[in-house]
């Protein structure tokens, strides 16, 4: 028997009138209902957290410009910044933390200026550089627990002037070799 709560888009004006805060929380939520989310741009922080079947993140983010948190941990996001281009971000906290994020864009966070606390737990990640670079000083906290880096992400975090939090617990021995070159 399934217990969760299944919503059904009938009308794309569903949600019209919501600002502020949005829980759709393991309610079924797939991309089919991002049409209904998408005029919410007053909406400043959305909780679609255990959708497993939700996945056009990007979509999401470009289409909410007062949008200061986003909780999008454990749906079905496979990729991230691919085509990210927020019109107007202001996004401070973004959780993606339990996600099967395999494809995450050099310069997925460009858009993203304001960003102060990133949850990428568990995500498959080549960090460049300067994947951080337009967060140097606004970065506060950075979660990378189980993270499977493809090369060292010192680098890249090397430079967050504002980092207070670092968390890369849980990180395998395969990665580990990787993470101790420069």
């Amino acid at each position: 028997m399934n217990m969760g709560l299944s919503v059904q888009v009938v009308d794309k004006d569903a949600f019209r009138g919501v600002s502020g805060y949005l829980t759709i929380k393991s309610s079924h939520l797939t991309d089919d209902h991002l049409p209904a989310l998408l005029p919410l741009t007053q909406l400043r922080r959305l909780n679609i957290a255990l959708n497993k079947k939700f996945t056009d993140i990007d979509r999401l983010l470009n289409a909410l410009p007062s949008l200061d948190t986003l909780d999008a941990s454990g749906d079905g996001i496979t990729a991230l910044g691919g085509r990210l281009q927020p019109v107007s971000s202001r996004l401070r906290v973004l959780n993606v933390t339990d996600n099967p994020l395999v494809d995450v864009a050099a310069d997925a966070f460009v858009g993203l200026p304001r960003l102060e606390v990133l949850r990428l737990d568990g995500a498959r990640l080549a960090l460049s550089n300067d994947s951080f670079a337009v967060q140097r000083t606004t970065l506060r906290k950075l979660t990378l627990k189980k993270c499977d880096f493809t090369r060292s992400p010192w680098r890249s975090i090397a430079g967050l002037s504002a980092l207070q939090t670092l968390d890369m617990s849980e990180v395998g021995c395969g990665v580990a070799c990787t993470l101790c070159s420069f």
